[in-house]
């Protein structure tokens, strides 16, 4: 939201009349048919158009307007403050109102009608506001503006698709090459693939395969190259070089964010570089993934340790002084859940409309309050200037399209149809360094989103979600010899890890149970029962006895032991010394005997016995 805070001055029609020049007033009086006067002075000029405007004659000078100029009062009188919201009116209208007309050169400039309405704030070119008791008088017969209104479409629009003209350096001849490519328009349907996503995620982390830096918590090139293989439908792109060595790279996407939000959720955490799953990250596995995804959300909204501006990485200064001007990222993602929470569940909203939308209904943000030290290329043909932050366009949308393609999507909140970005966007032309870009982010291709009922789950819309019935993807025959035959279909790559933790496979389609496997898996908080349910949904047949069985007991045994927290064992000096510390009714609360001599004292309850021992006369060195 627009956070500008407004000087405090005479906010009446008079305190902004009187911060005018004598020239501009007359021309003022001149557009109001006001009685034969001859004023000498600023103040009867003031006074002159005072009482026209704030008389009688308001609604008439109202009606002369034209029909933009009116929506333009009826937007300011009736917003929360009084204020002109230029960028807003400009998204909602497609245009804006002139409140000068241009003479015969740029120092012969006129004031319009409006003008007289509508008030310049001293020293800020771009704020412009109501008086307030002007405004309360207007209020008395202009009527609400309608509406704004998100456009919305069933489908997605058949179109052919766009074509891009490529072109690398063909070192042989010495020539450019140039290739005709066709970029399609691509659907992609995110909430499966959010769900199995998720599952394949927590088990890759529980099998210590996926490493992060400890600094960024960012995925390393392996694992997103790991990730990629694994993923439902893989990630957004092909993970492959540009044609030319200083052409961006797209990279991975889900590669990318999957592992910090799992991070974020606190699902993970990261030691030595690699990702280890928490309680909550085993827990994650078994509690329903509606639930799990929607607390991910919920994290990533208000966390503090990720800017997802950064992964526009063509422009560049953001870790120098550019950054202590940057706005909280938490803040940007709430005005954008808000307008996610706009649109209709199962209509297509194109991405520029969404942006347009969010202007229009009061719902900007900005990403940075000054683009001091922010660039495209060269810092001095590509520095980014202060129109950039009003622009909206290459600084905000690009966070929008980051926010909607690399976190709302793999969350399963939108569908989303997107093409190459090679060429989608022309929109960062930056004096003479436009013509090297081939794009600004790899998020530029993204064209339509589609809320879905699970993102209507996430965002808090909907009490409940129901997801929809998914066929086991295979029939299994599970055997009294504790062999499992995959008779129809593939395995999921979720169910292959699942299926790791208990059993070996014997060959492509037959695995064995493995009791010392299924032991130290179950020691390290994989659940037992969730493999049990997949056997039973893909098993028309009861699982045999001999399988329940081993099912049973290594349930049993694999949690034989419980570790209910790190203890010091205290060796007293002597028997006596133990049996009265034992004995005492406030030390010996606090720890159990072992053997003759010895006790044992929770870590945590360390200093509560040290005292303890010292109210009955006893020491016990640190070391």
């Amino acid at each position: 939201m627009n956070t500008f805070q407004y000087p405090t001055f005479d906010s009446s029609l008079r305190g902004f009349l009187n911060l005018r020049g004598v020239e501009d007033l007359k021309k003022m009086l001149k557009l109001i048919p006001v009685p034969l006067l001859k004023p000498t002075r600023k103040s009867d000029f003031v006074n002159a158009i005072q009482q026209h405007i704030l008389g009688p004659n308001l609604e008439g000078i109202w009606k002369q307007l034209k029909p933009l100029d009116q929506s333009a009062v009826a937007e300011s009188v009736h917003s929360t403050d009084g204020k002109f919201n230029q960028q807003a009116f400009a998204a909602k209208y497609g245009a804006l109102p002139a409140f000068k007309t241009a003479g015969k050169n740029q120092w012969d400039e006129s004031p319009t009608l409006l003008s007289i309405l509508i008030h310049q704030v001293r020293g800020y070119d771009s704020q412009m506001t109501v008086p307030a008791d002007l405004r309360e008088r207007l209020l008395a017969f202009v009527p609400k503006p309608t509406p704004t209104h998100l456009a919305t479409l069933a489908d997605l629009p058949k179109e052919l698709p766009r074509e891009w003209t490529s072109s690398c350096w063909d070192s042989k001849t010495e020539m450019r090459v140039y290739t005709c490519k066709k970029m399609p328009l691509i659907q992609r349907n995110s909430e499966r693939a959010a769900f199995q996503d998720l599952r394949t995620t927590l088990r890759l982390i529980d099998q210590n395969k996926l490493s992060v830096s400890s600094k960024t918590l960012a995925p390393s090139k392996a694992t997103t190259t790991l990730l990629y293989d694994f993923f439902r439908e893989k990630d957004f792109f092909p993970l492959t070089e540009p044609e030319n060595k200083w052409d961006p790279v797209i990279g991975p996407i889900k590669g990318f964010s999957w592992l910090l939000l799992v991070q974020t959720a606190k699902l993970a955490s990261v030691s030595n570089e690699k990702l280890s799953l928490t309680k909550a990250g085993r827990n994650g596995l078994e509690a329903p993934p509606a639930e799990v995804l929607r607390e991910i959300w919920n994290s990533w909204r208000t966390n503090t340790l990720f800017d997802e501006f950064s992964r526009i990485e063509m422009i560049k200064g953001q870790n120098g002084k550019a950054r202590r001007h940057f706005t909280p990222p938490a803040n940007r993602r709430q005005a954008i859940a808000a307008v996610l929470s706009k649109c209709p569940v199962g209509r297509w909203v194109a991405t520029m409309e969404f942006s347009r939308f969010m202007r229009a209904a009061g719902f900007e943000f900005q990403v940075t309050r000054d683009c001091e030290g922010l660039y495209i290329l060269d810092p001095q043909y590509g520095a980014l200037g202060e129109y950039v932050i009003s622009g909206w366009h290459l600084l905000q949308d690009r966070y929008l399209l980051c926010l909607l393609f690399e976190y709302a999507a793999p969350l399963g909140i939108v569908d989303i149809a997107y093409e190459n970005p090679n060429g989608a966007r022309v929109d960062h032309n930056c004096e003479s360094i436009s013509d090297d870009i081939i794009f600004l982010s790899r998020y530029d291709g993204l064209r339509y989103i589609r809320l879905t009922p699970l993102g209507a789950y996430i965002l808090g819309l909907a009490d409940s979600y129901e997801p929809v019935q998914e066929k086991p993807s295979v029939s299994l025959t599970v055997l009294s010899n504790k062999k499992i035959r995959v008779e129809n279909g593939e395995l999921s790559t979720d169910e292959v890890f699942l299926f790791s933790n208990f059993a070996d496979r014997e060959s492509k389609a037959v695995w064995v149970l493995n009791e010392s496997k299924a032991l130290k898996s179950i020691e390290k908080g994989a659940r037992i029962s969730e493999f049990r349910a997949l056997l039973i949904a893909c098993d028309p047949q009861p699982l045999p006895q001999t399988v329940e069985g081993f099912i049973a007991t290594t349930q049993k045994l694999g949690s034989a032991c419980l570790c209910k927290g790190t203890a010091l064992l205290v060796e007293c000096l002597s028997t006596e010394i133990a049996d009265i510390i034992a004995r005492d009714s406030r030390a010996g609360k606090l720890c159990e005997r072992s053997g003759d001599r010895g006790l044992v004292v929770l870590m945590d309850k360390e200093k509560t016995f040290r005292d303890a021992i010292n109210a009955l006369g006893f020491g016990m060195p640190l070391d």
